[in-house]
Formats: C-alpha cells, structure tokens, sequence
C-alpha cells in the first residue's frame, strides 16, 4: 500500500465511507485456487501459456468462415483464455463454443456482455428490461430472480461469465455512454439492484462482473471515443462511486471491470487511464477495498486506451496494474509477448503471474461445477416461454411511473361518459399501445407521423381526453433523445387544446425536453419502447395494473429521484400470461388449441373464440376457423356472434338484477304487479323466483313464427311484409318487417300456453315478457337501459341489440341458412324466431357481443357486482340470484343462471359433471342455442367465454354438445390452476 493514501484511509475509516473488512465474503470459486485440477493444470503450463490465461478476445458468431478459423488459429497457437461473445444467433454460438472448446488445450472461459441478458447480443432471445427500467422497480426481490433466469440462459449457450452488472452511479444526464445501462443515481438503489443481479446469477453459476470501476456515471464523454477525465475529490469517490463496488466486494463478486477514465484525484499520472493505473487497480481496489477475485479490464480496442498507449504496451500496463484478465485484445501474440517481456526485465513477477493463473483456473474449475449442457433450442423455448415472458411483465409492469396524475385521472372512471381519442406520436398505424386501449372502452385512434398537422388538433379537441403515447423516441441524450422542435410545438399544442393524458416511451431525462408532458394531466414514464410496455401502459391507464415504479434518476426540480404516484390495479380486467394467475401455460394453451381444433376438423363450427380469465387477469385468448366453412373471413378478435340465450343472463336477468338493486324489482313479486296483462290469466300469480329458476310450471316454448304462415307457406298479410313503413317497422330479417303490435300476440301467446306442474323444466316464455318489465320500471328503452347503466359503464360497447344499425356484416358471424321461416342466411339478425318476431329486441335472445365485452360482464358477475372502482350492481343480489334457489325440488339453477348439477345420476349413482368435474358449487354461467357459453367461478376465480355458430349452415350438427367442447375447455381451465 502507498503511504501517500494511508492518512486518507485513516479519515476514510474515522468518516464511515468504506471499511477495510476482513470478514468480507471471497468470491465463490477462491475456494479451488490450490485445488488438485489446478495443480494439475499448472504444472502442464508454459509460463507464455499462463500469461495467455488472462488474454481474452472478441468474437461473434455472426461472422464468416474467416473469422471462425482466426478464432481457431489464436486458441490453438497462443492459448487464449477466454472468448467475449458478441453479436450472432445462438445456435451458431453453441456450435461455436463446443468446437473451440475441443480444439482448446485448457477449458476456455465464455463470456458475453449481457446487461440485460444474452439478448443484448444474441437474436431470438427475449430481452430483459435495461438497468434504467429495472431501478425504477422498488422491489428487489425481482432482480434476483431475474438474476437467476439470466444465469439459465447463459448456460444453455454456454456461457460461463457476464460481464454485468453496470454498478455505475448515473448522476449525469448527459452521461453518453453510460446513462440508461445504470440503475440510477441513489448509490443504494444502485447498490441493492447490483447485488442482488449478482447473487442471482452467482447463486446459480454464472460469475458476475461489476462495471465500470471505480465510477464511470459522471461523465461526459464516451470513452469508447476519448478519455474522459473526473475532476473530483477522493471524498466524493469514496462516499459515491465507490459505494455499490464496495457492496458488491463485500458480498463476494466474482469479477470487477474497470473503466478507461482520467482521475487525478485517485492518479495524478497525465492520460493515464484508470485500467492502467496500479494506484486504482492494485492500492484502491484490492488493497483499500478488498477485492480478491478477478479483476477484469474494459475493452482495450476503446480509444480510452489506445489514443494513448499502443497495443501490446497498453495489455502489459494493464497486466502489471492489477487486472487479472485483458478482454477484447486487439493483438492477443503481441500482448503476451509484451507481458513476457515485461516479466523478463523485472517489472511483473512470478508471484504475480502464478496468483492470477491460479484465479482464472479456480473459476474455470467453479464454472464446471455448475456445468449444463449447452442447448440453444433450449435457451430459445425457456427464453420465449410464457413463463418467462410473464415474468418480464412483472418486471415492466412494477418500473411503470406515474408522474403526473391530476384530478385522478389515473385510472380513468366513467367510461359511459367519455369521448377519448388514443393518439400514436410518431407512428402511421395502429400501435399494441392503440389496440390495448380499445379492449378497454370504445377509443377513436390518430396518427401524428411527425408533420404538422391544424387539422388533427382540431379533431382531438372534440374529445373529452386525448391518451397520447410518445414512440420511436432514442435513449441517446447525443441524439437529443430523438426529439425536435416539431414535436415539441405540436404536444405543447395538444395540451393546451386537450386533457392530455401523456405515455412516454423512452428514456427518463427527455422528459425535461418536453415542457407539454410536464403540465399533462396524466403522465406515466414506461422507460422503454416495446410490445410490454405498450400493452401494460395502457392496461394501467385503464386500472388493469396499477402504478409501483419510482423515478431512478432526478429528471428536474418538479420530478426529484424517488418521485412516483402509486395508482389500484385489478379494477378492470388486464391482460397477460396464464403463469400471472397462477396457471400452467404447458397445462392449458395447446390444450385447448387441441380441444379446438378437434371441434374444427370434425366441423362442429366453421369458427369460434375462446377467452379466459382467472384472477382477473386474461390468460387465454384465440380466434379459430373463419365465419364460414367456404368464407375467406377469419374470426377476428372484434367479430359479434349471436349469443342466443346467453342473452337471458346477459341482458334480461341483469338487468333485473339491477332493477333489485336499485329496490324497483324483486324476484318474491307476482307476475301480475309487473305484467299486467296477465291479471286474467292461470299465470297471474306465478312467483318471479319460479319463473326465473323454471320451475314455474311454464309450456318450454312457443314456434310463434309458425303463426305467421298460410297454409302456402306465405306470410299473412296483418304480420309480415317485404318492406318496412310505419305499421311494419321493425326488421325481422332482411328484407322481412313485423307488425308494431305482434309484441301483444306474442304476449297472449303466453298468457294461453298450458301451465303445468311446478317443477323445473326449462322455459324461455317469461323471458319474452321481461324486455317490457325493464322498460316500465325503468323508464328506459330496454336496450337503452343497459347500455347507460351496464354495458357502456364496463366498456363493453361492443354488446349491442340489432347490431347492423352499426356494424358492416363483415364484422358479424352469420349463423342459420334458414330455410323454414326467414328463407335465408341469417346475418345481422338474430338466429332466435322468436326473437326476431319483436324485432331483435328481447330477453331470450337478440344480443351480439364480442368475446371481450362479454368477459367484462361475467368478470363483473365474478367480482359481485363491481367493476372499474364502481359497484354497477350490489354485492347481495349478485350473490343471491347466482345462488342455488331450490335443491330441495333437484331444480340447481339459479336466478336466470345455469348452475352445475346437483347430487347423483340416478341411473348408475355416479356424481354428475355439468359443466364440467371441477366447478364449484358456487359457479354459474348459460349457454346458448347458436354455441355459446359462459361461465364465472368466484371460488376458483375463472372467467370463461366461448362463442361459436355451431348452427351454420344448420341447427342439425349437434357436434358441439356431443364432444364436450365448450365444458371440455373449461375443465382444462381448471386443471391448468397450478396454485
């Protein structure tokens, strides 16, 4: 040690800075440096060989067959210790590393410079979230794990070392080389992310590299390009910079890398680079803070290095500082002659030499304790695994940062009053971010491509909130962040027209470039521009997710380091991967893919669509076949279907429910208090309680269409007519109009029909009259009435009477050739006759939906009632109409809802399954006639939509009750629960 430090170490120990521990933890493989295996080794090595030890140079695996055999040429004639991987693919890697470890005399250290995982270099590997991204994330359990998930990775391509963590303390800005790799600028959030990063991967094999020693966060220049020079004093180094090295040290890294930087403070030497100082590689980092692993040097191509020293002279100053291992050498001969010569003339000595081989065989004989198999077919499946994808959007979805959120904006309430735009900055077409948002609520989306544009501002200022996302930004501060005056002007613009609520993609410190993000409204940081953080930062506007992440770095005065506005989650339905509602992907994906695809090949449908959800998140979600067996049309997420019965809890009993609710309906009432009309008939005094669980003695149905025929087979001229006029105004199918008063017919229809014994036998009669109930005790058009306070409060626009009034038919499934009633294909129109008879508007059927507005309402059901923060129907009647009503009668169903069956079969005594083995008791759902059906399991926490138009090109295929599709893929649901 220098006796010129010793008095600043004294200061140092007496201030708390750093302490010289003894009992710091050694790095892992310190164990084997006398181990026989090196022993062994060493005894066989040339004292040129053990210099070639440290020499590790670059290779890709993207290249030619010339780089290949250049690469084969230095491990065979020098002896190189180790390969740095760079860009290639990782098959071609694997090849690689098994051929140059057979050619190679001593196993070959593989290393590779993934911060944010191989990714960083390799394709067809899913990258992980940048250091930046990953400091905003306040629990760092989660970089240990993903720690561990690198380590996996690493090894299956077989790599034994990365060179990562960036323990660099950012607190510079315009830092143009470091900057975004950092976890920020609070030396413990950077301290804690580094450490854990490390025990992540170190715990599982993989030596981890500290970066860029002492402190490369507080510079302006790239030392890639230049020197750069740190002008402050020791006191700072030691209570800043150094803080995360010191951590690191003292929990046992494996490997620090240095930086090429100029600091007088630590080295007065002029154009000395750090890497090449003996007074920061062996006195500050070994000595002072006792580092005993391998100390590794940055690149030495970097004209931090070179403008000064030549190669092979640069290698062996290095070689004689302190470094243990010299990576990316130009020259590797050159530099091991040189270190040679070095050593012959006295300057490096043999302790020295034997001290470094010993480390570097050490932890080669560590790493194949640990050894796997390298397999890149593996490392590809486990990396773009949904288990591994839900884990990185765990990742994302914590750094997400709130900075702005006036009034609340954040989530966004009352969607049943909203006008909003969703615009894309910096984009032509429809973005993830876009199409998100619109599963949400009913969205307009804009494009501003990066021209200004009069005419677009004065279309958004129409909306009540214009959502903004700002892509195709650049993290470079050199490259102005990919930031100009023209969209500058043009977001300063927007908010002074708009209530901006404002996404920015991209890195933290542009935020300050952007005065119009700044007095946005709402404004969220999401760190990064990819298909995660466009899907989850709308999923958190909307209240999917909620806001955890707190700003790694000061952007200005109003947005200090740590700033971040916690927002709920899990008010609305969000979007994800079954591992993030504790499902096995493996269990349920190609499952019921084959389920489905069962169902398609026998043609028991031309097409349908599944979607899931468990713990309110979707798991599952997949459009199959297309709307016709001879069609070109695929079904697309945004298709209506018929939902044929579906319609009688979707629409009719719901809207009783809230009826209920609302103390203007109650289910212990008599038909005739709410259908006078009734008031002389057997049927008067039927309970709604009855009649909605089918046990009120009701006829099953009425073919009322066949009342419409003369024996001819036309229509009668009071009923049905060809066009439409005042008398004949609603649509029965095309080109076919229903008299205005047939609901009356249809109503004495009912009120005729034979009434039997009270015990349950399935009747849609009643449901024919509720449409009407609705409308008087409301006051509101029936359909009116759930749209204002149901379906437009969940965002379910998309469920929707009659939908051709708004919808191309392309947009819509067809079901039935009918050639019975309407003599045509029913499209547009309802499937159901009856129905169709009150002009699509009825409680037994006659609504459309997508899937994912119908997912919405049963998740509502699911939740008791409550969806988006707001409670749309209490908590009691929900419990109370999806209750078993009359088990005592063998009757299971429940208010309007279908219910699993109950007790025994009576013919063998075994335990029946409708709808399928493991539903629970209280779970409930419907099914309709055209193949539909849901299902909500508040015990198990599943939601469950599948629609299909099973009747195409007729009712006759039955195929789809009689292979058990739709319950079939409900068990899988179940049976995929891994929690």
């Amino acid at each position: 040690m220098r006796l010129k430090n010793l008095a600043y170490i004294i200061l140092c120990l007496s201030s708390g800075l750093f302490s010289l521990n003894t009992c710091s933890q050694e790095p892992c493989f310190l164990k084997y440096v006398n181990h026989p295996w090196v022993d062994s080794v060493l005894s066989e090595m040339s004292l040129e060989e053990k210099i070639a030890q440290s020499i590790f140079v670059a290779t890709w695996s993207n290249r030619d067959i010339d780089h290949y055999t250049y690469i084969d040429s230095l491990i065979k004639n020098y002896g190189v210790g180790g390969l740095v991987f760079f860009q290639g693919t990782p098959a071609k890697q694997v090849e690689l590393i098994s051929h140059y470890q057979r050619v190679s005399k001593i196993p070959l250290t593989m290393a590779l410079d993934g911060e944010w995982g191989p990714a960083m270099r390799l394709d067809n590997i899913m990258k992980f979230p940048r250091q930046m991204t990953l400091g905003a994330i306040r629990d760092d359990s989660l970089i240990y794990y993903m720690g561990k998930k690198v380590a996996e990775e690493f090894k299956l391509l077989g790599l034994t070392m990365n060179l990562a963590p960036v323990a660099d303390i950012n607190n510079n800005p315009a830092n143009p080389v470091i900057n975004y790799r950092s976890f920020g600028e609070d030396r413990e959030n950077v301290a804690s992310k580094s450490l854990m990063y490390m025990r992540g991967m170190q715990d599982n094999g993989i030596l981890a590299t500290a970066k860029h020693f002492p402190g490369h966060g507080d510079t302006d220049t790239d030392s890639h390009l230049d020197l750069p020079v740190l002008r402050h004093n020791r006191y700072r180094f030691d209570s800043l910079e150094l803080y995360p090295f010191k951590k690191l040290i003292d929990a046992g890294i494996g490997a620090v890398m240095s930086a090429h930087l100029s600091i007088p403070a630590l080295d007065s030497t002029a154009g000395l680079p750090s890497t090449l100082s003996e007074n920061i590689m062996t006195d500050l980092l070994r000595n002072e803070m006792g580092f005993k692993g391998l100390a590794v040097t940055d690149a030495m191509n970097m004209k931090g290095v070179t403008k000064y020293y030549k190669p092979g002279e640069a290698e062996a100053i290095a070689y004689m500082a302190g470094n243990d291992i010299i990576e990316y050498v130009p020259d590797p001969g050159l530099a091991i002659q040189t270190i040679k010569n070095y050593y012959d003339n006295g300057k490096i000595t043999y302790s020295r030499i034997e001290t470094t081989v010993r480390k570097i065989l050490a932890f080669k004989y560590w790493s194949s304790l640990h050894d796997t198999i390298a397999d890149s077919d593996a490392a590809i499946y486990i990396s773009n695994s949904n288990e591994n994808k839900s884990f990185l959007r765990k990742l994302y979805a914590d750094a997400l940062t709130v900075l702005n959120n006036d009034n609340n904006i954040i989530p966004v309430h009352g969607l049943d009053k909203l006008k909003i735009a969703c615009l894309a900055v910096n984009s032509n077409s429809i973005t993830e971010f876009q199409h998100m948002a619109g599963k949400y609520t009913r969205t307009d989306n804009y494009y501003w491509p990066g021209s200004e544009d009069e005419k677009l501002l004065e279309q958004l200022e129409d909306y009540d909130i214009v959502i903004a996302g700002i892509f195709g930004t650049d993290q470079r501060p050199s490259h102005d962040y990919g930031i100009n005056n023209k969209m500058i002007s043009f977001l300063n613009e927007l908010n002074n027209r708009t209530r901006l609520l404002a996404v920015y993609f991209g890195n933290p410190y542009a935020i300050d470039w952007l005065p119009a993000l700044q007095d946005s409204e709402g404004l969220i940081l999401a760190y990064q521009d990819n298909e995660f953080t466009r899907k989850l930062s709308a999923q958190l506007i909307f209240g999917g997710t909620g806001a955890h992440g707190n700003l790694p770095v000061s952007i200005n005065y109003r947005y200090p380091r740590g700033c971040g506005i916690i927002t709920p989650g899990n008010i609305r339905l969000q979007y994800g991967f079954p591992e993030d509602a504790g499902m096995s992907s493996g269990r349920l994906v190609q499952r019921i893919d084959s389920i489905v695809n069962e169902g398609l090949h026998a043609g028991a449908y031309p097409g349908c669509e599944v979607i899931l959800a468990r713990k309110g998140v979707v798991v599952f979600e997949k459009c199959y076949g297309s709307h016709t067996y001879s069609s070109r049309i695929n079904v697309r997420e945004n298709d209506l279907y018929d939902l044929a019965s579906v319609t009688k809890v979707a629409a009719a009993t719901t809207g009783l429910m809230l009826l209920d609710s609302m103390d203007l309906f109650s289910p212990d009432d008599r038909l005739i208090k709410y259908v006078p009309d009734m008031r002389f008939s057997d049927k008067k005094d039927l309970l709604f309680r009855d009649i909605l669980t089918h046990q009120a003695g009701l006829y099953s149905w009425i073919p009322y269409w066949k009342n419409t025929l003369r024996n001819n087979g036309s229509f009668k001229w009071n009923t049905l007519k060809r066009y439409g006029s005042d008398r004949f105004p609603a649509t029965v199918a095309r080109g076919l109009y229903v008299h205005r008063n047939y609901y009356s017919k249809i109503s004495r229809a009912v009120k005729r029909s034979p009434l039997g014994e009270k015990k349950y036998v399935y009747s849609g009669l009643a449901f024919f009259l509720i449409p009407s109930v609705i409308e008087e005790l409301s006051g509101d058009k029936y359909e009116d009435f759930l749209y204002k306070n149901i379906y437009h409060k969940l965002g379910s626009y998309d469920m929707v009477f009659n939908p051709l009034r708004f919808y191309p038919e392309t947009s819509i499934v067809p079901t039935e050739a009918d050639t019975l009633f309407r003599k045509q294909l029913i499209h547009g129109y309802v499937h159901d006759e009856g129905a169709a008879m009150l002009g699509g508007f009825s409680g037994n059927a006659g609504l459309f939906s997508t899937a994912n507005d119908l997912i919405k309402l049963v998740e509502m059901l699911r939740r008791n009632g409550r969806y988006g923060d707001e409670q749309i129907i209490a908590c009691d009647i929900i419990k109370e109409y999806t209750s078993c009503q009359f088990p005592e009668n063998e009757n299971r169903r429940g208010l309007g809802f279908d219910k699993p069956l109950l007790g025994t079969d009576i013919s063998d005594g075994t335990k029946d399954d409708y709808p399928c083995p493991d539903a629970s008791p209280g779970s409930f759902g419907h099914s309709g006639f055209t193949g539909t059906f849901i299902w909500a399991d508040p015990e198990k926490e599943i939601s469950y939509v599948f629609l299909s138009n099973r009747v195409y090109p007729n009712r006759e295929n039955n195929l789809l009750s009689d292979l058990n599709i739709r319950t079939g893929i409900l068990q899988i649901a179940y049976e995929a629960i891994t929690d």
